[in-house]
C-alpha cells in the first residue's frame, strides 16, 4: 500500500493484492461497480512498479481523473510523480479554436498547411515537472506562454509516469506513432478504463459514411475552385451521383446490404478507379488548401469523397466489412461498417508490458477478452458489500417489449406499473426505455400525462439532443432531488444518460428498465450478427453479439443508482424476460441476490411493505 493515499477497503485490498500476484505473468481483467475505487487502486500499484503507466480512456474529457488522483498520491504521500492528461490536436491546437475548428481532420490539415504558426515558440518547461497537469492546466500555461499547447505536451511525455488519453492513440496506427515516438510501448503497462467500450469504440474508428450531399457539395466544390483540368471529375461525380441515384430507386426497403463490386463495375468499365479517385482525393486537398486561404474550415467533401471509395476499394473483399445503403425521404446513403474489433485490437495489447482492463460492466469476462483479441489474461469481479435491506429489485411478470412493435394495450399496462412505482416513492426516479421506440410508445400512450398527474417533473431526453441541452436537463433533474418536487427522468438505456452520468446519494433512488436494450433488427445487426457467428458459431456468435451487449446497457442503466456502499434504491427490471437464465445471470450481483418477482400492477403493494 505505499503509494495508496486513503484509507484502504477490504475489497481494495483484494483488488491491489490481485495485480501484484498476477501482473507478471498475464494481462488482467478486474470487474468493479462504480465508486469503487478502481483508479486509485489500480494506478497506486502500478507506480510501485517504476514503469510508465499509459492510462486510455473513452473520450478526452476522462482523461483528468487519474491525474487527479496523482496529484493526491503526491500531496499525500510525498512523491514526486509527473504526469498529464493528454489530447489530441482537435483540443488542443490555439490556431484552430482561433478558427473554431472541431472536426481532427480539419485541425491536422491546418497544422500541416502551416508553414510558420505564431505559437511554435520555444520555452524551457524543466520547473513544471514537478506537479502533474490537467488538460486545462496545460492549455492555460500555454496560453499565456504564446507555445502550441499540442507540441509542448509532446515534449512532457518523456517525463511522465503518467499519461492519460483517449483509446484512439492505442487502436488507431496513425495517432498511436505520436505517442510510441515518446513513450516506449513496450516497456509500459496499459490500463484501459470503461473497457466495455472498446469493441464499440474500434468499430466507430473505422467505419464511414457517403450521401447524395457528399457528391453534390463536391460539385459545388468544382465549380467554385475548378479549372479546365477538373472537367473530367465534374463530369465523373455526375455519373457517380446517377448510378446512386438508380441504386436508391432500386431499393425495397428503406435500409439493405450494399453490392460495391456490383456498383462499381457499373461505374466505369473504361479507366482505373483508383486512378479516378486518387486524382479526386489529390484535388480535393487542394480545394482544402483554397479554403484555409479564404479563412475558412480546410474541409472538402470531394476529398472525404474520394478518401470513403478509396477505402471501399482497399476493403472490397476484406472479412468482416459490410457495405449498407440506406435512404430516407431526401437522401441517399453508403456506410463502410467495419466488425473487426478482434482482429485489430488482437495484436495491439501484444505491444505493452502487460495490460489491465476494468470496467463495472465487463462480466461475462471470458466474452469480453475474446471479443478484443485477447489472450493471456486472468479476471475478477470484485464487489461492494451493499446493505441488502436498501436495495429492493423486482422483476415484473405480465409486461414485455417482446416483438416488432410495443402494442397500445402493452404500452398501458408499462404505465401503469411506472405509475404505481412514482406513486410508492418520494425520491427522484429514471425510466429507462430499452430503445426511442419504446420510448415513444409510451409517450404516445400518455405517459408524460401520467407522471405530471403525480405531481413530479418531468424530464426527457430526446434523440439527436445536444450535449449542452443534456447537461442543462441533468442538472435540473438532480437539483429536484433536494426539492419538494421531485424529477422523473425518461431517458433510453442506449443514451447519455444510462452510461456516462453520474448520480451520487440522494440524485437517483429509484430505476424502472423498460425492456431489454437489444439493438435494433436492422440490416447492420444482422450483418453483425452472421459475422460473430461465423466468427465463434452460431450460439456464441449470438451471445457474444446480441445478448451480452442487450445486458451490459442494462446493467449499466440499472447501475446509475448505485455509486456507494451507502446509497439505497428500487430497481424493476420491467420484462419478465429478465427471469429466463440467460439474461439474469448477466444482471449486476446486488440485483440477483435481492430480486424479487412481482406482477406489474402490484408494484406499489410490493414497495409499501419494504
Amino acid at each position: 500500500m505505499d503509494y495508496f493515499p486513503y484509507m484502504v477497503r477490504e475489497e481494495q485490498k483484494k483488488c491491489i493484492e490481485f495485480i501484484r500476484k498476477n501482473l507478471r505473468r498475464a494481462n488482467i481483467c478486474i470487474q468493479a461497480p462504480t465508486g469503487f475505487g478502481k483508479t486509485i487502486a489500480i494506478l497506486a500499484t502500478l507506480l510501485t512498479k517504476r514503469r510508465p503507466i499509459i492510462w486510455a480512456v473513452r473520450t478526452g474529457n476522462e482523461t483528468d481523473r487519474p491525474i487527479e488522483e496523482l496529484k493526491v498520491i503526491n500531496k499525500k504521500k510525498g512523491t514526486n510523480f509527473f504526469g498529464l492528461s493528454y489530447r489530441g490536436k482537435r483540443d488542443m491546437c490555439l490556431l484552430a479554436k482561433e478558427m473554431k475548428l472541431n472536426s481532427y481532420e480539419d485541425v491536422s490539415f491546418l497544422c500541416k498547411s502551416q508553414k510558420e504558426c505564431k505559437y511554435d515558440n520555444e520555452i524551457d518547461f524543466n520547473e513544471i515537472l514537478s506537479e502533474p497537469l490537467l488538460y486545462s492546466e496545460i492549455l492555460d500555461l500555454c496560453k499565456n506562454w504564446g507555445v502550441c499547447p499540442y507540441k509542448f505536451q509532446r515534449l512532457l511525455l518523456p517525463f511522465a509516469d503518467v499519461v492519460a488519453l483517449s483509446y484512439n492513440y492505442i487502436v488507431n496506427e496513425k495517432l498511436g506513432w505520436s505517442i510510441r515516438k515518446y513513450v516506449p510501448f513496450e516497456e509500459s503497462y496499459l490500463v484501459v478504463d470503461e473497457a466495455h467500450n472498446l469493441q464499440y469504440a474500434c468499430m466507430g474508428l473505422n467505419s464511414d459514411e457517403i450521401s447524395f450531399g457528399s457528391v453534390e457539395n463536391s460539385l459545388k466544390e468544382i465549380e467554385k475552385f475548378g479549372t479546365d483540368e477538373s472537367r473530367e471529375i465534374e463530369n465523373f461525380l455526375l455519373n457517380l451521383k446517377e448510378k446512386l441515384m438508380e441504386e436508391r430507386v432500386s431499393m425495397e426497403k428503406r435500409e439493405e446490404e450494399f453490392d460495391a463490386v456490383s456498383f462499381l463495375k457499373r461505374l466505369n468499365r473504361q479507366i482505373s478507379l483508383i486512378d479516378v479517385f486518387s486524382s479526386m482525393q489529390r484535388y480535393g486537398n487542394i480545394i482544402r488548401r483554397e479554403q484555409l486561404k479564404l479563412g475558412k474550415r480546410p474541409r472538402s467533401s470531394l476529398y472525404h469523397l474520394s478518401s470513403f471509395w478509396l477505402n471501399v476499394i482497399e476493403n472490397i473483399h476484406t472479412e468482416g466489412i459490410a457495405f449498407i445503403k440506406r435512404r430516407s425521404k431526401k437522401n441517399f446513403y453508403i456506410e463502410l461498417f467495419d466488425m473487426r474489433a478482434s482482429v485489430i485490437l488482437h495484436d495491439k495489447w501484444n505491444m505493452f508490458k502487460k495490460c489491465i482492463f476494468c470496467s463495472g460492466t465487463l462480466a461475462p469476462i471470458d466474452a469480453f477478452a475474446e471479443t478484443i483479441g485477447l489472450e493471456n489474461y486472468v479476471g475478477k469481479t470484485l464487489n461492494f458489500s451493499f446493505n441488502k435491506n436498501r436495495i429492493v429489485a423486482l422483476i415484473t411478470n405480465g409486461i414485455s417489449t417482446k416483438g416488432e412493435k410495443l402494442s397500445k394495450e402493452m404500452a398501458l399496462k408499462y404505465i401503469e406499473g411506472i405509475k404505481q412505482f412514482i406513486e410508492s416513492m418520494n425520491s427522484n426516479v429514471a425510466i429507462f426505455s430499452a430503445s426511442y421506440r419504446i420510448q415513444n410508445g409510451l409517450l404516445k400512450a400518455g405517459l408524460k400525462k401520467i407522471i405530471e398527474s403525480t405531481g413530479r417533473k418531468f424530464f426527457i431526453e430526446k434523440q439527436g439532443m445536444s450535449g449542452e441541452k443534456a447537461r442543462k436537463i441533468l442538472d435540473e433533474f438532480k437539483e429536484c432531488a433536494y426539492c419538494d418536487e421531485k424529477g422523473v427522468l425518461c431517458a433510453t438505456a442506449t443514451g447519455r444518460f444510462a452510461e456516462g452520468a453520474d448520480f451520487p446519494g440522494k440524485e437517483l433512488e429509484g430505476i424502472f428498465l423498460v425492456g431489454i436494450p437489444f439493438d435494433k433488427m436492422s440490416i447492420k445487426t444482422k450483418l453483425y450478427l452472421e459475422y460473430y457467428e461465423k466468427l465463434y458459431g452460431k450460439k456464441k456468435g449470438n451471445y457474444y453479439a446480441y445478448i451480452v451487449p442487450a445486458m451490459r446497457r442494462a446493467s449499466q442503466a440499472l447501475g446509475r443508482a448505485l455509486r456507494g456502499e451507502g446509497d439505497k434504491a428500487v430497481l424493476i427490471c420491467g420484462d419478465e424476460r429478465y427471469r429466463e437464465k440467460r439474461f439474469f445471470n448477466l444482471l449486476p450481483y446486488y440485483f440477483r441476490n435481492n430480486m424479487e418477482v412481482v406482477n406489474y400492477h402490484s408494484i406499489r403493494a410490493k414497495l409499501l411493505l419494504k
